[in-house]
């Protein structure tokens, strides 16, 4: 069974150019909204934590060992995976979706990454204001490396692009919400449709 999370082309319009020279600095364990965290015995890291997909193919197991089937076939590298258990030498993972599986510790970490979610083009801002110069508009599923967050906003690099995001907008950023994508969508529309 194959599990394509592909996504979307990303940028919708571009407005400027930036090109990204600084080197990245893997971002302060934080935690997750609504989740107790601990730290892991095999790896020493908090659990729950956001990690993200190494390679452009992984195997989702329904077990942590080679010996167990594969339930989903992951076709999308920087996939940001929330990290919910772990054993020797494999992590059970939940993906944007809500689907858990279990993945070799090998195929799990990189450069922390971010996917957009929401029913509608995502600003991407100059600076960590909503008011700052547009730099593009992001389609929902886009993935993007996670550079920083401040405050209500974390800075996104994708598309040859550096930008701020609104933090809320970004699943798998620090502080917010591991619910799965869909259910979140859902509370949003349903707190739109009972505030009109």
């Amino acid at each position: 069974m194959q599990k394509l999370i592909i996504g979307m082309a990303g940028l919708i319009l571009a407005c400027s150019t930036v090109s990204w020279a600084q080197s990245f600095d893997p971002l302060e364990p934080a935690s997750i909204t609504g989740q107790t965290t601990r730290i892991s015995a095999f790896s020493g890291k908090p659990v729950p934590r956001f990690e993200s997909l190494k390679y452009a193919a992984v195997h989702g197991r329904t077990g942590p060992s080679l010996e167990y089937p594969v339930a989903w076939r992951y076709e999308r590298q920087g996939l940001p995976v929330l990290v919910i258990k772990e054993s020797r030498g494999w992590l059970k993972v939940r993906d944007p979706d809500g689907d858990e599986v279990w993945m070799h510790t090998r195929t799990v970490g990189g450069h922390p990454s971010v996917m957009v979610h929401g029913e509608e083009l995502v600003e991407m801002k100059h600076r960590a204001d909503a008011n700052s110069r547009l730099i593009a508009k992001v389609e929902p599923g886009a993935i993007a490396n996670l550079i920083e967050c401040d405050g209500e906003f974390c800075r996104v690099y994708m598309d040859k692009r550096r930008g701020w995001v609104p933090r809320h907008k970004l699943w798998g950023a620090p502080n917010t919400s591991a619910a799965p994508v869909t259910s979140q969508i859902a509370q949003n529309t349903t707190a739109k449709l009972e505030s009109q």
